[in-house]
């Protein structure tokens, strides 16, 4: 059982503010693992009403990143993005909500393959899909414990 669970890092990240806050992200526990949420705002669209291609790849990066901490937490790690490749399948429009869905492909010793997939919830329609490639270390400190910082000066 890890010392800090999933929900306890995610709200900390979002405590943070920064993307997590700003996209209105949520994340939930399914039958199929964890599954990260977000509305699509007017703030998030790219072409006239529809999301931003970003904001979705930012809701499937956190999606995939989620279940690939769910892993190194049982492992007393964390996990960090190394790759993604997103492929859209249809637009968002504003108003949609959408979810996700994600699964383990392969995992090693230091590096994790997570597939998933980001969901309309009115017709359950596929909007993107993903492969994530996420690295498994030991932080300097967990993720419950981190706090903002002021930015770093350049040397």
């Amino acid at each position: 059982m890890p010392a800090v669970d999933l929900k306890t890092v995610f709200a900390k990240l979002k405590s943070l503010g920064g993307l997590f806050a700003t996209l209105g992200l949520t994340l939930h526990t399914t039958e199929h693992g964890p599954s990260t949420q977000m509305t699509v705002t007017p703030e998030l669209q790219g072409g006239p009403g529809v999301a931003h291609g970003g904001a979705l790849m930012a809701l499937l990066d956190t999606a995939l990143g989620m279940q690939a901490m769910e892993v190194a937490l049982q492992r007393g790690s964390a996990a960090s993005t190394v790759e993604m490749k997103v492929n859209f399948l249809r637009p968002a429009a504003v108003g949609t909500s959408l979810y996700t869905r994600t699964q383990v492909q392969s995992e090693g010793k230091s590096l994790l393959v997570v597939t998933g997939t980001a969901f309309d919830r009115d017709s359950d329609a596929p909007v993107a899909f993903a492969v994530g490639t996420f690295n498994v270390y030991k932080p300097a400190r967990p993720a419950a414990q981190q706090t903002p910082e002021a930015p770093r000066q350049p040397d």
